[in-house]
């Protein structure tokens, strides 16, 4: 039946057969590494939406059972937060927010998918997808998402999206400014401009990527070190400063650092 969709083209038997295909392959692991491709082949294929959710709701019983069975399908189960339909990017939001919170799985680079769906036009994901970074951003004194924000940043960045999820310049600020709010001892913004500034070094020949990379840059909140660091490592943003938007996010910066650190005559 499921190897023969358009014969058995009836989504209530497709969706039967789906569900019985999953409580099979969780009898033992040998079952379930033996029918993955043809499960995330469904999960990809499938033109049924409610096959489509049942597979993502029941993945938590699989990374349950046998953790490590689906590694080399992460990225077809991350894939599912772009699905067309809001109920599957709901489900998989779901399922994956739920196993990253329970530490069954570790986030990875992939994780920027999540943060497209902060901008989502389903309210329902929208909110979600904002809660779990809230929540996450409670674990290990803030470590756990500060941890995977530079990957976050580099897939947001111009040049590491598709042609189908590329992002406007409101929605890019959007998710950055929500997720910098996060970003707050000194020693965590010392680290990611440090990031950036190398970031900035290697972006030849990008003006867009050299705009992403200094509006992060200037969401950030200075002190007197992370000035200095700016300051030392001048060189490698210097010949970017003739992109408009480039010198404004830097006047951005040492505007507000005249605000913040303006009594240090030191600083001027």
């Amino acid at each position: 039946i499921l190897l023969n969709p358009k014969e058995y083209h009836e989504e209530t038997l497709q969706l039967s057969a789906t569900t019985c295909l999953c409580k099979f392959m969780l009898l033992s692991l040998e079952l379930c590494e033996t029918h993955a491709k043809m499960l995330f082949d469904l999960l990809k294929n499938s033109t049924f939406e409610s096959v489509r959710v049942s597979i993502m709701v029941l993945m938590n019983d699989f990374y349950l059972k046998y953790p490590l069975a689906f590694a080399a399908y992460s990225d077809d189960v991350y894939g599912c937060l772009r699905d067309r339909s809001d109920n599957v990017r709901l489900a998989a939001l779901k399922t994956i927010s739920n196993l990253i919170l329970k530490e069954m799985v570790k986030p990875k680079g992939q994780i920027s998918e999540i943060a497209f769906r902060i901008i989502d036009k389903h309210p329902q994901i929208a909110t979600l997808a904002t809660s779990f970074f809230s929540e996450l951003a409670k674990r290990q004194d803030g470590q756990a998402l500060f941890n995977i924000l530079p990957d976050i940043f580099s897939n947001l960045v111009d040049g590491k999206l598709d042609k189908q999820r590329q992002l406007n310049e409101e929605d890019f600020k959007s998710i950055i400014e929500f997720l910098l709010k996060y970003v707050s001892k000194e020693e965590q913004t010392e680290s990611l401009l440090k990031i950036l500034l190398q970031r900035f070094r290697m972006a030849n020949g990008n003006p867009r990527l050299w705009g992403d990379l200094a509006y992060i840059m200037s969401k950030l909140t200075y002190n007197e070190r992370t000035l200095k660091c700016l300051h030392d490592d001048f060189n490698y943003y210097a010949d970017k400063l003739v992109e408009d938007a480039v010198y404004e996010s830097f006047l951005t910066i040492l505007n507000n650092a005249k605000k913040n650190l303006g009594t240090k005559p030191d600083l001027k």
